[in-house]
């Protein structure tokens, strides 16, 4: 990620406004975006994908998940996906992980908007991401049912899903496959993948510029195992931003083929040859 776009002689100016100085240059269109650019673009290709996917609508509950990997990028997520849904009418929740995240930050980060924040006390410990991501949206979609939320945001983004999706195949698990799609449904509940178009290093030099960038640890929890396949996948994609999006074509193809005959899990919505997946079985007693 290039941060300073000026040279020795001339500023470099935004490709998009032509008007102020480029900061930062996007890896795979090349462009040389000023910072309020940037937003307004992360905003439109959230828009798109709301759209598209028909993720949201009108005067609807939206929960919105804090990433216990991503706790400061969750928040600059969330004032994005706020920006992109202004006109909706919504009202958004904020479910945040007391154990893995300090949710008194969070909470006076974002005091200043009208969120509601419900905050979890774990019980049960997750031992790496995956597995984390499935507990923390097994516990979404169950405080949705008791609350009437209609729609689950979790901000994972076009390199995380496509991360996913690879390990999920590598791995032989439709469950972990099904995380690299954009939306899967429960119970008419919808868990989506609203930045499902976004490359994370744009929501990372947002996040670095923004005021909030001293009042929280950016980097959040550790999470050990599966770490290094998750390192190199991440350095692959940055050096082959063309397999990112290409990806989304080779997830459509395979769907039929991966779920043809197989089962949704009754609490977390993903693909699994039970009606229970190998994950929430192990959240359920956690859970009550």
């Amino acid at each position: 990620m290039t941060i300073k776009m000026y040279t020795e002689g001339e500023p470099v100016y935004c490709s998009s406004c032509r008007k102020r100085h480029a900061v930062f240059k996007r890896r795979v269109s090349g462009e040389k975006l000023c910072r309020l650019c940037l937003y307004r673009s992360v905003v439109k290709q959230v828009r798109r994908t709301l759209h598209y996917y028909k993720m949201i609508k009108k005067n609807s509950n939206i929960m919105f998940l804090i990433m216990a990997n991503k706790p400061l990028l969750s928040i600059v997520a969330l004032s994005i996906y706020e920006s992109t849904i202004r006109d909706f009418n919504v009202n958004i929740t904020v479910l945040c992980f007391n154990r893995y995240i300090d949710c008194k930050k969070i909470s006076n980060i974002i005091r200043a908007n009208s969120y509601r924040i419900i905050e979890v006390d774990d019980k049960f410990t997750t031992k790496d991401f995956i597995e984390w991501l499935k507990y923390g949206e097994y516990m979404a979609i169950k405080i949705a049912r008791e609350i009437g939320i209609e729609f689950i945001a979790v901000p994972l983004y076009r390199n995380d899903l496509t991360t996913l999706s690879l390990f999920g195949l590598l791995t032989t698990s439709r469950t972990i496959f099904s995380e690299g799609l954009p939306i899967r449904e429960v119970d008419n509940i919808k868990v989506t993948r609203p930045f499902y178009y976004v490359v994370s290093d744009d929501v990372l030099y947002l996040t670095l510029t923004s005021k909030h960038i001293m009042e929280l640890d950016l980097n959040g929890y550790e999470f050990e195992e599966k770490a290094k396949f998750f390192k190199n996948m991440g350095i692959i994609l940055k050096n082959s931003p063309e397999l990112m999006y290409s990806s989304s074509k080779s997830v459509e193809l395979l769907q039929s083929y991966i779920f043809g005959n197989v089962k949704k899990c009754k609490y977390c919505g993903s693909y699994d040859i039970s009606d229970t997946c190998s994950y929430c079985s192990k959240f359920v007693e956690y859970a009550i």
